[in-house]
């Protein structure tokens, strides 16, 4: 059961937090386009660990793909694959999801869709055999698209609190992040120039969710923690990135 538990705790982990990547020169920064990159992590929690990996492309009709892999492996076998992506398109300089979908198989099985219409402004919701339509309002995003989206606000700088409304299952989830300040992180690419930011959580939640996102990067995901009620970390951190065909290096 401690191994399952772990086991759930790293499938989970690109699903949970983590922002999306995007590197533009400072003198175009207003722009604020998506980038084409791919990164790998480590993902790490209660004595295991394993690679994870994520990938945005863009098609010549600017739909923008989002997509994170994990799988696990214990004793040269694979116990769980986690695979989650997101559509979605940029309109006004924010983003604009179309459909997300999450598959994660092995010892912990789950399946969840969400389709994004935006004409009918409602979504169909979906979760193994349970399904539901919610309505939508402007600025709503999936569990992959909000990553991206905190780059963008990030990238316009519009102050240090960010607020959203993920659609998630059978509800819409309220998402408050606070920008704390700089900090250089040491990484396997070098030192990183970061922002840390902190999920803002209710005030009998024990648990605690920080990202770093590295700033001379525009926001590329260089680290990730998130601490239990119980005090049990997970923590995903960069191993290598390359965006818009440019490898991620340190300072």
């Amino acid at each position: 059961m401690k191994r399952l538990g772990c086991t759930t705790a790293l499938l989970a982990m690109l699903s949970a937090h983590a922002a999306g990547a995007q590197e533009i020169p400072a003198d175009s920064a207003a722009t604020l386009q998506p980038p084409v990159y791919e990164a790998s992590y480590l993902a790490e929690a209660m004595g295991l660990s394993a690679t994870a990996r994520r990938v945005q492309t863009r098609s010549e009709d600017g739909l923008y793909t989002l997509e994170n892999s994990l799988s696990l492996t214990l004793l040269g076998a694979t116990v769980g694959t986690v695979i989650e992506t997101s559509a979605f398109r940029l309109q006004d300089e924010r983003v604009i999801p179309e459909h997300y979908h999450y598959s994660q198989t092995g010892l912990s099985a789950r399946e969840e869709t969400v389709a994004f219409d935006w004409q009918a402004m409602s979504a169909r919701s979906s979760r193994d055999t349970e399904s539901w339509s919610l309505p939508l309002s402007r600025g709503m995003q999936d569990r992959q698209s909000l990553s991206q989206e905190i780059a963008q606000q990030l990238g316009s700088q519009r102050g240090t609190r960010m607020r959203f409304h993920v659609v998630d299952g059978n509800e819409v989830e309220e998402h408050v992040y606070r920008l704390e300040g700089e900090q250089v992180l040491q990484t396997p690419v070098g030192a990183l120039q970061t922002l840390r930011l902190q999920r803002v959580r209710s005030a009998h939640s024990g648990r605690r969710t920080t990202i770093w996102l590295a700033s001379d990067w525009h926001h590329v995901l260089v680290q990730l923690e998130d601490v239990s009620a119980s005090g049990r970390m997970t923590r995903l951190s960069l191993q290598t990135a390359k965006v818009n065909g440019r490898t991620l290096e340190g300072m």
